[in-house]
């Protein structure tokens, strides 16, 4: 894990998953955790390098490589952690997530390794948008839903800093994965419209390196035409009645993607989902039963 110095007060903590910290006065704000118990030790590690006291944490969202290491760095600081409403309870109660990923059942064994199913942390409030002093920290709290229900980026203003959490992804991340995780296409498309207009300079998201305003604009426009395309996508494949999985499969193919873990399927079948209920609403697609199946039209 790096620590990338922002601005004179911000930090980005760069992993596999980001973390954010915000210093004033010899004290700390983290904007996320990080995946586990390895994660949230080297965030330490940093925040006693820096000779600051944790003065609490905020998670932007509720899945697995945000939150995983809150429970630890609670454990060991004693600081007070924060999550937005909706999205704390998977935060307390982590089975939730493999748990809907399988249709409400228990879930199989695939969905429950450490990036799917984090380790609990017990909350001590929860935070709700607006400008507003968290642990005496001056920030905004900006819905930003899509990606995750109730997901919130943190504004820093008076470093001119936001931490954009999951709102988009830099590139090379949507084209590693082709297929990325959202639950809301709608709200996905409408936080990323969002971005460009917020008073930041800097933008550190939760994967990969931040950007400055004058980048953000032209990876935004990656964002929305990648969200768009898969959309597109599954339209194309209700050219004939068809189920969720051949949907999937049709889409997978197109892009060129090869799916190889139960995991990675049960999260794009999730996108693909989104992706339906988005052109439900907007007349552009609806579903029957035939024969016994659920089936998706155009």
């Amino acid at each position: 894990m790096d620590l990338v110095q922002l601005t004179d007060s911000a930090y980005h903590l760069r992993a596999g998953s980001n973390a954010g910290l915000l210093v004033q006065d010899g004290r700390a704000l983290l904007v996320d955790t990080g995946l586990d118990r390895d994660a949230a030790r080297r965030i330490l590690k940093h925040v006693t390098a820096l000779n600051v006291e944790l003065a609490g944490v905020l998670v932007t969202h509720a899945h697995a490589d945000h939150f995983g290491g809150a429970g630890e760095i609670k454990r060991r600081t004693g600081a007070p952690v924060l999550a937005p409403a909706f999205e704390a309870a998977v935060v307390e109660n982590p089975a939730l997530e493999p748990v809907y990923l399988f249709s409400g059942a228990q879930p199989t064994k695939e969905l429950q390794g450490k990036f799917i199913l984090a380790q609990p942390c017990q909350l001590d409030g929860l935070v709700s948008p607006g400008r507003q002093d968290v642990f005496g920290f001056d920030i905004e709290v900006i819905p930003a839903p899509g990606h995750a229900h109730n997901q919130m980026m943190v504004g820093w203003p008076e470093g001119r800093v936001c931490f954009a959490a999951d709102a988009y992804f830099p590139p090379e991340v949507l084209d590693k994965y082709g297929v990325p995780f959202y639950v809301d296409i709608d709200q996905t498309l409408a936080t990323l419209e969002l971005l460009p207009a917020m008073p930041y300079n800097v933008f550190a998201q939760g994967h990969g390196d931040a950007y400055d305003r004058g980048g953000l604009e032209e990876v935004i426009e990656y964002n929305i035409r990648r969200v768009e395309t898969i959309r597109e996508l599954v339209y194309e494949a209700l050219a004939a009645p068809a189920d969720d999985g051949q949907i999937l499969k049709n889409v997978a193919d197109s892009l060129d993607i090869r799916i190889e873990q139960p995991a990675i399927y049960y999260l794009t079948r999730t996108t693909i989902h989104a992706c339906l209920n988005s052109l439900r609403q907007a007349g552009r697609a609806d579903l029957t039963l035939d024969d016994n199946r659920l089936l998706w039209c155009s």
